[in-house]
């Protein structure tokens, strides 16, 4: 118990006074120290959103956090992370670190591809212009999404199930 009291609390709105709740975050559950704790529905799947069902805390908890970011709607740091990624690479490359070979090519091409399209996009948003995206784009934000399922669901088969749904969306 001595540990718990160094969690952040529970802070759920209590039926009887409305008062946050004052146990440790996650008590009583699998993931002692985040999000909400088992009588205030920690221990239950995530509850909201496309994917709740196949989504850790962890990941909600992280999802919720970076959906209330306003960074993110400035592309400067994604511009800049696909800048530098780039210029680590050609780096390592310079000393010898890594061999260019075909892979290694195809993601430089794939990260400056990206640069580009998002260095437009930083433009027409400093111009005041509605920026629509492609079909193409759609497609790569949901091979992302994949992606990031595949690393966060241990069931295979779930997986396969939710990226063929999301491939079957039509736009």
């Amino acid at each position: 118990m001595s540990e718990e009291k160094n969690y952040p609390i529970c802070g759920a709105k209590t039926k009887g006074s409305g008062e946050p709740c004052q146990r440790p975050a996650g008590w009583g559950t699998d993931h002692p120290g985040v999000g909400k704790c088992k009588l205030h529905g920690g221990a239950s799947p995530v509850k909201h959103g496309l994917y709740s069902k196949y989504t850790s805390h962890r990941l909600a908890d992280m999802v919720d956090k970076l959906s209330n970011d306003e960074e993110l709607l400035d592309l400067r740091k994604t511009i800049a992370l696909q800048q530098a990624l780039i210029l680590n690479i050609l780096d390592q490359i310079k000393k010898g670190k890594l061999q260019l070979n075909e892979k290694l090519s195809r993601t430089l091409n794939d990260i400056a591809d990206k640069l580009g399209r998002n260095i437009e996009r930083r433009q027409k948003v400093e111009e005041g212009e509605k920026y629509i995206l492609q079909v193409d784009e759609v497609q790569r934000i949901i091979n992302q999404v994949i992606l990031i399922i595949k690393e966060e669901v241990k069931d295979s088969e779930v997986v396969q199930r939710i990226g063929r749904r999301l491939k079957g969306v039509k736009y």
